[in-house]
């Protein structure tokens, strides 16, 4: 595995996030409400993007459904995330604990239903003789030499 500049970056933000929350937790000492609160975060940040890319592509598109599927998916996620929140805080956990496996395994269905779709597109184009005849390791490396002169 090659080391790149988006890898950097992606490890970076992750340890930021990472000594984030054990600053705040040796602050404020609620663990569990810290990371709720930045799970839900990004859990906000993800359904927004994930609407703009829904709006930004063409309706009857097969990427759009996807993207639809992956949105519901999020939103599922999301309101799991705040259904374990109140729990925690309001101490119901006998109460919404049904709900909570309702909405989770909605969203594996969801999940499975976007799944299955794109294993079957893969299926119907082919994609696999295609890129085996690529031998994609060696454009890498032929764009790297040719950056250099």
């Amino acid at each position: 595995m090659e080391f790149t500049k988006e890898s950097g970056k992606i490890l970076t933000v992750l340890l930021a996030v990472l000594f984030g929350v054990y600053a705040v937790t040796q602050i404020l000492g609620e663990v569990n409400l810290i990371v709720s609160v930045i799970s839900l975060t990004f859990g906000l940040v993800a359904i927004i993007w994930t609407y703009m890319a829904k709006q930004s592509l063409s309706k009857g598109t097969m990427l759009r459904e996807y993207v639809v599927y992956f949105f519901y998916s999020l939103v599922l996620i999301f309101l799991l995330s705040i259904l374990d929140l109140v729990t925690g805080l309001f101490r119901l956990e006998g109460v919404l604990i049904s709900i909570r496996y309702f909405l989770l395994i909605l969203a594996y269905v969801i999940f499975f239903l976007a799944a299955n779709k794109i294993f079957h597109l893969g299926k119907q184009f082919g994609f696999k003789p295609q890129v085996k005849r690529m031998k994609l390791k060696n454009v890498g490396k032929k764009l790297k030499l040719s950056k250099k002169k």
